[in-house]
């Protein structure tokens, strides 16, 4: 086992002073926004996946890389919650077992969110542009993959120096800062390479998205739906960088001789923090089909995962029927002998409006799957098709009637 650095005056358990005890509570207190908001948002698609399992029999790609990355996020926004601890007791101390916990799930956290953000960047730039969609067996095997890949980069510092790895690095703890190689090979070279992937990705999506509307690629109505999904392909890596650059570049200077100041940890520790709440409210406000779905969208079209709050769902079938109502002041009746009093005519124009355009393969997938025979119990099935048509050989068998 390599030697490990002796402790120093950075790396040896230290009292906080009085001036950081504010920056660090609002760590925490991002942390614990994150901690919670993350966890929510869990539990309501743990909820979606297993309904939509039972009623439809199958899931959907993008949510179930949601669901990992919501995993990551919780890692990520639990080692800034532990820093309630070193709160509690005036200090960080190395000795504390939380001190080895808060270090591993920095690392975890850390790591995890940028794979799995890449991977969400992955899978939309298949899904839309592509037009590619993986097998469920290789689906799974690549999140089965992606985790060791995590665990195992993870877990190369401690197998080679031990549980003494984790020490104190500013103000919570992590790899001893002598070990810079370390550092760099199993951590931060990992985050640069998914942040400036990432980047590249949706700046890559955002570029095709926009030459395929200027050559009128889609149809006017698809058109329309693609224009407002193209401006979150900005958001998205946008939200990432903003979080992760601070704390990367911090300790990037501190590998260069220049250690940030505390009070620089602290602002860099929340920003990093806050990408589990952020995550949450971003992919909520843009991708609603993950909440309020009965049924998941169908692997076959990227584009039907995005759905914000603001923007007005198309309508596929159906006319659009527009009926006003005008009053018309007709002369009174003064010739009645019940001397009534004066009279009002509505006057009814209705007005019908036919809107079309040419059926794509949604359209026809939509068709079939409102058409389904449904199961006794009231749910879809890929199974009731099959049921519906032996119930149909059975009633023809019944009345001789020949198929």
């Amino acid at each position: 086992m390599p030697h490990m650095p002796p402790l120093d005056t950075q790396s040896a358990s230290f009292i906080l002073p009085p001036h950081i005890h504010p920056w660090l509570r609002a760590v925490v207190a991002f942390g614990f926004i994150s901690f919670i908001a993350s966890i929510s948002l869990l539990v309501v698609l743990t909820y979606k996946l297993v309904s939509w399992k039972l009623k439809s029999k199958r899931s959907n790609q993008f949510v179930i890389l949601i669901f990992n990355l919501l995993w990551a996020d919780i890692q990520q926004a639990l080692a800034f919650l532990l820093n309630v601890e070193w709160l509690r007791l005036g200090s960080v101390q190395i000795e504390n077992p939380i001190c080895f916990a808060q270090g591993w799930l920095v690392s975890t956290g850390d790591l995890g969110s940028g794979v799995w953000c890449f991977a969400i960047g992955l899978h939309t730039f298949a899904s839309v542009i592509l037009d590619y969609r993986m097998s469920p067996k290789l689906f799974y095997t690549t999140i089965i993959a992606l985790w060791l890949f995590i665990m195992s980069v993870s877990a190369i510092p401690v197998g080679l120096h031990g549980q003494d790895i984790y020490v104190r690095s500013g103000v919570w703890c992590w790899i001893h800062h002598e070990l810079n190689d370390l550092r760099l090979w199993t951590h931060y070279i990992w985050i640069f390479v998914f942040e400036f992937g990432t980047v590249i990705i949706y700046l890559t999506i955002y570029t095709i998205l926009l030459h395929r509307l200027h050559n009128h690629y889609y149809t006017p109505a698809a058109a329309k739906r693609v224009k407002s999904i193209s401006n979150l392909m900005v958001v998205y890596p946008l939200v990432y960088v903003v979080c992760t650059i601070p704390l990367a570049s911090s300790r990037m200077a501190a590998m260069s001789g220049s250690p940030p100041s505390l009070v620089r940890l602290c602002l860099s520790g929340a920003m990093i923090t806050s990408n589990g709440w952020l995550d949450v409210l971003l992919y909520t406000l843009t991708r609603r089909i993950m909440i309020f779905s009965d049924e998941p969208p169908p692997d076959d079209n990227g584009f039907d995962t995005f759905s914000t709050f603001w923007a007005t769902q198309p309508r596929r079938f159906g006319g659009e029927c527009t009926i006003s109502a005008d009053g018309v002041t007709l002369p009174s009746c003064n010739e009645s002998s019940d001397d009534l009093c004066n009279t009002k005519d509505i006057k009814l124009v209705t007005t019908t409006e036919v809107k079309s355009e040419p059926a794509g393969p949604e359209d026809f997938a939509e068709l079939e799957r409102r058409q389904r025979p449904r199961t006794p119990i009231g749910r879809w099935s890929e199974d009731s098709g099959q049921l519906s048509l032996k119930l149909e050989d059975f009633e023809s068998s019944r009345s001789g009637t020949p198929r």
